[in-house]
């Protein structure tokens, strides 16, 4: 996956610099903020206790966020795009959780044990049901 990242950016790179001509300085910092916007990773971990959401930056951890059960009002479970699941935490102070690309699906199920055992509401839409009937 590098090499082909490296010979296309080396052919995108000749092409800007044939389109216009010495002026690279430009590609470079578009090239530079690509490569830094690919780096960044999120990671959600469902403890017994509580819930660990984590930022990451080349593999180091940036913001990392523990949240308990007693910060939690809600767990609402959506439909994104055509055939996938997402969950938004709400929580009583902060910015939501939004967790649409948990890997493997079979997470969301363990988010709605985790809200069961800890008393969570659990708000599903109607779009979210179809997708369960459907697996």
């Amino acid at each position: 996956m590098s090499i082909f990242v490296f010979f296309l950016s080396v052919t995108l790179w000749n092409v800007l610099a044939d389109y216009y001509g010495g002026t690279l300085s430009l590609f470079s910092s578009i090239l530079l903020l690509v490569i830094l916007l690919a780096s960044f990773w999120f990671k959600f971990t469902i403890h017994p206790d509580y819930l660990v959401y984590q930022l990451l930056l080349f593999n180091k951890s940036i913001i990392k966020r523990e949240i308990y059960p007693d910060q939690i009002n809600q767990v609402k479970f959506i439909r994104v795009g055509w055939a996938k699941k997402a969950a938004i935490i709400k929580v009583n102070k902060g910015i939501n959780i939004r967790l649409a690309v948990l890997e493997p699906q079979k997470a969301y199920d363990h988010l709605i044990e985790y809200a069961e055992i800890h008393d969570i509401a659990i708000l599903k839409s109607k779009d979210y049901l179809i997708l369960e009937r459907m697996k």
